[in-house]
């Protein structure tokens, strides 16, 4: 870390994707017990769910564009105390006193503005706080959060139920309240008169001139994040369907094979942020030899669908992805101003989040035909592979590209 930044902020600006992350996913496993004891359909506990990531995807670019012009500590300040209310809200809205399935869902429209709009935060904080080695450090840290909130949220989850459901918007309140604390008292405010001014022609062209400039980055970058995110989160849909066919598969063990991928992108963003060297060439081999891992593992899928090879195989692609994410997070920081930082990592973070949502969606209709399934996602992590090798002008592969750091 940068030695002017205690080491302790890092975790406060982890929690604003963790946050993200177990606000839609801790309430999976819940959803069953949910809808027996409110009485509700299948439909409407789908709905606990929708009424969240809706607003959240919605909100994602609009918090990173007020994070440029207003700061990132002021859209933080503001956004989580909507958290906090849609929390309580909940809890009031499912209480023995007031059951109301409607004021529930506008508790869950309320957690999902203010987890949006914290969304693009992080990473655009971690640029403009850290620099050098010890930003690529806090990216990797940054993707460790967000891969550890998609482990622990089924388990928090299921430890909740040993007790009571309800209980889930308690851990959800404290978690925002721990970072509003923790943003509020430790976090350094920057105040820029002149930004908050500014036209929003004026930002549109400077965005439109960075794309010109840096297409070849940002596109391949993009296109990444997007359809990694794509990709896991359907393969994970998939693995999930196919623990359910095993009948020596207890719940317990399903969550632990689930949380395998997950647990290789933990590990390897983390250690990828370590090495990263804060240059132009080890950005490259970074996302290069994330995205052969990610190919490698579809390919050999492609001729075995055993669960043993899927796990393996899934275990390798969020190793390989877990390479990708820091050093493209870094690359990123790296071509993008401080001025727009907040808007292109909400553009990004919303890709990211997309493929997120629509993964399950589309892998549910694809497992059908699990064979053209795993050709579709060969197509796809082939694309990521092409354009990584197409748009760069020289591939550092057995030499040196550009020695010096990229920005």
């Amino acid at each position: 870390m940068n030695e002017r930044q205690p080491v302790y902020l890092i975790v406060f600006i982890g929690l604003l994707p963790f946050i993200m992350v177990i606000g839609n996913s801790m309430f999976i496993p819940l959803l069953p017990m949910m809808q027996t004891d409110l009485m509700i359909t299948t439909f409407q506990g789908g709905m606990l769910l929708t009424s969240f990531s809706i607003p959240a995807a919605l909100f994602v670019p609009l918090g990173g564009v007020l994070s440029d012009r207003y700061g990132r500590k002021q859209v933080a300040l503001t956004a989580l105390p909507f958290i906090m209310g849609g929390a309580l809200l909940a809890s009031l809205a499912t209480s023995s006193a007031l059951t109301s399935f409607a004021l529930l869902l506008v508790a869950r429209v309320l957690q999902g503005i203010g987890a949006g709009s914290i969304t693009p935060l992080a990473m655009a904080l971690v640029s403009d706080l850290y620099q050098g080695p010890q930003r690529n450090q806090a990216f990797g840290l940054i993707e460790v959060f967000n891969g550890a909130g998609k482990v622990v949220s089924p388990i928090i989850g299921a430890l909740l139920l040993l007790y009571s459901w309800s209980l889930s918007f308690v851990v959800l309140f404290a978690f925002a309240l721990l970072a509003f604390v923790g943003i509020a008292f430790f976090l350094p405010g920057k105040k820029n008169q002149a930004r908050g001014q500014e036209a929003i022609w004026v930002k549109f062209r400077r965005l439109r001139s960075l794309f010109q400039r840096e297409w070849r980055w940002l596109l391949p970058i993009f296109t990444a994040g997007a359809f990694g995110m794509f990709m896991l989160f359907g393969f994970l849909f998939y693995l999930s369907f196919r623990l359910e066919e095993q009948q020596w598969v207890s719940p317990i063990w399903a969550g632990l094979f689930l949380a395998i991928p997950l647990l290789a992108l933990t590990l390897s963003s983390y250690t990828t942020g370590k090495k990263l060297h804060g240059r132009e060439d080890s950005y490259k081999r970074g996302m290069l030899s994330g995205a052969a891992l990610m190919i490698l593992s579809i390919f050999g899928m492609i001729f075995s669908t055993e669960l043993s090879v899927v796990l393996a195989g899934l275990l390798l692609f969020g190793a390989g992805f877990g390479i990708v994410l820091p050093s493209a997070n870094a690359a990123l920081a790296s071509i993008v101003s401080e001025q727009e930082r907040g808007t292109v990592f909400a553009f990004y973070a919303m890709l990211r989040f997309l493929g997120v949502a629509f993964g399950p969606v589309l892998y549910a209709q694809w497992v059908a035909d699990v064979e053209q399934m795993m050709y579709t996602s060969f197509f796809c992590v082939t694309l990521v592979g092409l354009l990584f090798m197409s748009s760069w002008s020289c591939l550092p592969i057995g030499k040196s590209c550009r020695p010096f750091p990229l920005s």
